[in-house]
């Protein structure tokens, strides 16, 4: 078994490249799991996890990639290096494998952050004139991001803590990661993450995705969760888990954008 792991242990595993590095080997060897091929056994994990199979292409793809680019990170399995961090390097590297090479060592160091690489890949792909099929999702999430960020920079009151505070991007070496710091005199009031449209939305996602809002109102006053209007009925989930789980100082709003007749953010204070 892979890492010497049963099946439950590793769809448990909570490092994401621990838990790829365990996948991918698990998947090279589907038999000594009882499955019959690499399909079943991801069919298997992803119902351990609760999640769709698809989802855990990302991990497995992450994962392999730097096995053959980035072996020293790949061993220290550090949690806080950003999963989409390293899917951005492995597109960028499709269009430019010197690129790639030169902003790699910078990412892993703290160097050189999300953002900057998918600007980075945007040039690259600018400059090849052909843009990276099958990282659209990823694409819409950075754009929804950016939207949010100059609407809540323009409109800092929207979020109900008065007109002097400033909103600014969350530093990368922050202990909870976020979006964005909403900042009044120079000390933080709150933090703000965005999730854009996503096709599923299943329970343990949602879960999940209220567990690190949580975590993030440990030092702060208030965790703000912006996510896409598309989200519908799952809104009200979100909120209902929030008053089921009594989960305090966060709070949760929904971001229509310009594309769809927006912008516009509809917020609520409390849950």
């Amino acid at each position: 078994m892979a890492h010497g792991l049963t099946l439950r242990e590793l769809s448990e595993t909570r490092n994401w490249i621990a838990f790829g590095k365990a996948l991918s080997a698990a998947v090279d060897d589907p038999v000594r799991y009882g499955c019959d091929d690499a399909s079943q056994l991801l069919a298997q994990v992803a119902q351990l996890r609760g999640v769709e199979p698809a989802s855990l292409r990302n991990p497995l793809a992450a994962v392999n990639w730097m096995k053959e680019n980035a072996p020293k990170a790949l061993r220290e399995e550090n949690a806080k290096i950003p999963m989409t961090g390293v899917l951005t390097l492995s597109q960028i590297s499709i269009v430019s494998k010197c690129l790639a090479d030169e902003l790699a060592p910078k990412f892993f160091s703290g160097g050189v952050s999300r953002r900057q690489l998918e600007i980075a890949l945007r040039k690259a792909e600018a400059e090849q004139g052909r843009p990276i099929a099958g990282h659209k999702r990823m694409k819409r999430a950075v754009a929804f991001e950016e939207e949010v960020f100059r609407f809540l920079q323009e409109h800092p009151a929207v979020i109900e803590l008065g007109h002097d505070v400033e909103i600014f991007r969350t530093e990368r070496d922050a202990l909870v990661p976020s979006d964005f710091t909403v900042v009044r005199a120079g000390a933080t009031v709150a933090v703000v993450e965005c999730k854009a449209h996503r096709s599923t939305l299943h329970r343990r996602y949602l879960l999940q995705t209220l567990a690190m809002a949580a975590l993030r109102t440990s030092d702060h006053a208030l965790s703000v969760l912006v996510v896409h209007s598309s989200w519908g009925r799952a809104i009200e989930e979100l909120c209902d888990l929030c008053r089921e789980l009594r989960i305090a100082g966060v709070c949760i709003a929904w971001f229509k954008p310009s594309d769809e007749g927006g912008p516009k953010l509809t917020f609520k204070k409390s849950c």
